[in-house]
């Protein structure tokens, strides 16, 4: 004897059924439409990159000889800072790097910029840190705008004017890693900051992007300034590209 089991009928109201389909083929359109819209901006920014540069040229450095270490500004907390293009891309980056920050209570200055290629946004990033560093008058640390925090971090106790990050993806080529560098408000700091700037305003100015250049800097700038190690302040505490394929932790 054949036992055949009864189907069973859908609990939905009749009509129902075809409505939810709809609503789900639609935000699947949407997602799809979001994703053309922000390959098709970044495109377009990549366009706008060959026409104009972003990163000024800096004709004159500022003058510091009466700048004095302000001792309040030294014991400040840090203020994390980074930009994005206003592309449908790096923009949400910037949010979620703001609520990560958030979320373990740290200090923020993130900011966006008008679309560009990502030659003129990667040499923008020494004047950034410059003017975040004259304007908030306190310990900042930049961070890739495809980075975010997870939990807090510290800074080294001891004196510093920069602090980096050793780069253990390609460290034959650039020593230490760009994606986070803290900065103290001091001459030294400044210095070398406006020295980077200047081999950074122009493309053909040094070879390579920020990371190299920053290294360069580094090479230049020998017994200028002190450098303290970052790594064991942030280790385990900074992603980037979360849940991407070339997702990596510091």
């Amino acid at each position: 004897m054949r036992v055949y089991a009864r189907a069973k009928r859908s609990s939905l109201p009749p009509g129902e059924a075809p409505l939810i389909g709809w609503k789900v083929g639609q935000v699947f359109f949407e997602k799809i439409k979001r994703s053309y819209d922000a390959k098709r901006q970044r495109k377009k920014s990549r366009a706008l990159g060959r026409q104009f540069l972003i990163a000024p040229r800096p004709g004159l450095t500022i003058d510091l000889s009466e700048y004095g270490t302000d001792r309040d500004a030294l014991t400040a907390a840090p203020c994390v800072i980074s930009f994005g293009t206003r592309d449908g891309f790096y923009d949400r980056f910037c949010e979620a790097l703001q609520k990560s920050c958030d979320a373990h209570g740290v200090a923020h200055s993130i900011e966006t910029i008008p679309p560009c290629g990502r030659i003129n946004a990667c040499l923008f990033k020494p004047s950034f840190i410059k003017f975040k560093l004259l304007t908030l008058n306190r310990p900042v640390i930049w961070l890739d705008a495809d980075a975010s925090l997870e939990g807090e971090f510290s800074l080294p106790d001891s004196k510093w004017d920069i602090a980096t990050l050793s780069n253990n993806r390609e460290s034959g080529i650039n020593k230490k890693a760009a994606v986070c560098i803290a900065f103290q408000p001091t001459v030294a700091s400044l210095r070398f900051v406006e020295t980077w700037e200047g081999f950074c305003s122009s493309q053909w100015t040094a070879p390579g992007l920020d990371h190299e250049r920053m290294n360069y800097t580094r090479e230049v700038m020998h017994g200028q300034y002190i450098e303290a190690d970052l790594s064991p302040y942030v280790s385990g505490k900074i992603v980037r590209d979360s849940g991407r394929k070339k997702e990596f932790r510091f």
